[in-house]
């Protein structure tokens, strides 16, 4: 399956360096651990196994229509992490390793396990698209330098550039 996934520097690096990456459960935010074990468990229930792990988060395609890659940058990613840099993996990952999801019906989820009570209790994980706006998102347990197609940093649009270098705790030291 093509995918592309945008990551940290450290991901990349780790990669290179061992083969793989698995993500770590301290850089998933509390409230978002509920859910994300929700996705290791249903993942296990299919034969994908996370490890310790939470999954790694991927988009299907190949990544090459820039406007949907930066659109979905854009939403997920907030100025502290464009500044920390991020790479745009391309992968081509077997079926086998792939949980396909709909981003409408996690986005649901999510808010119940926030806390809301209008949010969806129990995930639907049979991949189906909740409306036509409605799109996929595929978790993989890790990512393998044999899984790679390309890697390239990615960098931020013209405006969170702009935002990044007005705020002092953000703008990368002067050497």
């Amino acid at each position: 399956m093509r995918l592309w996934t945008l990551q940290a520097p450290e991901a990349v690096a780790a990669v290179r360096a061992c083969g793989r990456y698995r993500a770590d459960w301290d850089l998933v935010s509390a409230n978002f651990r509920p859910a994300y074990r929700a996705m290791v468990d249903e993942m296990a229930r299919r034969g994908i196994d996370c490890g310790d792990a939470p999954p790694v988060w991927c988009w299907p395609g190949r990544g090459l229509r820039g406007t949907a890659v930066r659109r979905t940058a854009n939403s997920l990613l907030g100025d502290h992490e464009w500044a920390h840099g991020r790479w745009l993996l391309k992968l081509r990952v077997p079926e086998e390793f792939t949980l396909a999801t709909s981003y409408s019906l996690w986005n649901d989820h999510l808010a119940h396990t926030f806390g809301d009570p209008d949010g969806l209790a129990e995930m639907d994980w049979t991949g189906r698209l909740h409306t036509d706006l409605d799109e996929h998102q595929v978790t993989i347990p890790e990512l393998r330098s044999e899984w790679i197609v390309r890697a390239r940093p990615y960098l931020p649009d013209a405006e969170t550039a702009a935002r990044i270098a007005a705020d002092p705790l953000l703008r990368a030291p002067e050497q």
